[in-house]
């Protein structure tokens, strides 16, 4: 059961907009299993509700998926609110606004909004997922965790070089989190894409844990001239959404103990 669970996701993990259909044959030599074992997982999931199949016997993600979106929102307070924080930004600085959280040990884009000078980011489409040693979003939300936490996620997912600049060393990158921890932001010089850079800030809930994180990315050139201005930027911005997010609760705290 607990085998087919993650052959589930691993089907899942195929689709992406390069790729919005596939076929029993295609899973079964991109997962290394039988025809008829991917032929049957294909339409487990279809009648499910999580694939839905088309002509020629191929498979495209479910309309289930809706409903699921549905539920992510809602449990998600902050998207909203950081939604219209990034509509915002966007316009004010005409980059590229992203809202990330942390899942499994994996980033993964929950919001962006492309300003009208923005840079193209293809690798951060909402939904998609990174490993979080080499994002600003994702560094900043790995120096979060406890040290068990980080070094389980790193020996789980390790540690891929994207670019040249990538960190692929453990030892400097607990260096790269503890700063983040100490200076409150986190930056990405051409770690996941040559040519960007980033800098991101924490979203706090309240009770006082980091649930997500928001960052400005633009090209290289254009962020090592507004750095400063983009971090002051984001940071207030990360904080607007925080105070947001404890006013939410207050007046449920109010009802409470009256």
């Amino acid at each position: 059961m607990l085998l087919t669970v993650k052959n589930v996701g691993r089907i899942l993990d195929l689709y992406d907009l390069d790729q919005p259909e596939l076929g029993p044959t295609e899973v079964a030599a991109k997962l290394a299993m039988s025809k008829s074992k991917a032929h049957l997982l294909l339409t487990s999931m279809a009648e499910i509700g999580l694939l839905r199949r088309g002509h020629g016997g191929r498979y495209a993600i479910g309309w289930r998926a809706l409903s699921l979106e549905r539920l992510v929102t809602g449990n998600a307070p902050f998207r909203p609110l950081a939604r219209a924080m990034a509509l915002r930004l966007a316009r004010h600085c005409g980059e590229m606004i992203h809202v990330a959280a942390l899942d499994s040990g994996r980033v993964v884009y929950v919001d962006r909004v492309p300003g009208a000078r923005a840079a193209a980011v293809p690798v951060s489409a909402v939904g998609a997922t990174l490993p979080a040693h080499c994002s600003g979003v994702g560094k900043l939300l790995l120096a979060h965790l406890e040290p068990a936490e980080i070094d389980a996620v790193l020996d789980q997912h390790g540690m891929p070089q994207l670019t040249v600049a990538t960190i692929c060393d453990r030892e400097a990158l607990y260096a790269e989190l503890h700063r983040i921890r100490r200076d409150g932001v986190a930056f990405d010089r051409e770690e996941v894409q040559r040519g960007l850079s980033c800098v991101a800030a924490p979203i706090v809930d309240a009770d006082g844990h980091v649930v997500a994180a928001m960052s400005i990315s633009a090209p290289t050139a254009r962020f090592g001239q507004q750095e400063h201005a983009y971090r002051a930027t984001i940071v207030g911005a990360a904080e607007g959404v925080s105070r947001q997010l404890r006013a939410a609760v207050l007046p449920e705290a109010a009802a409470v103990l009256s």
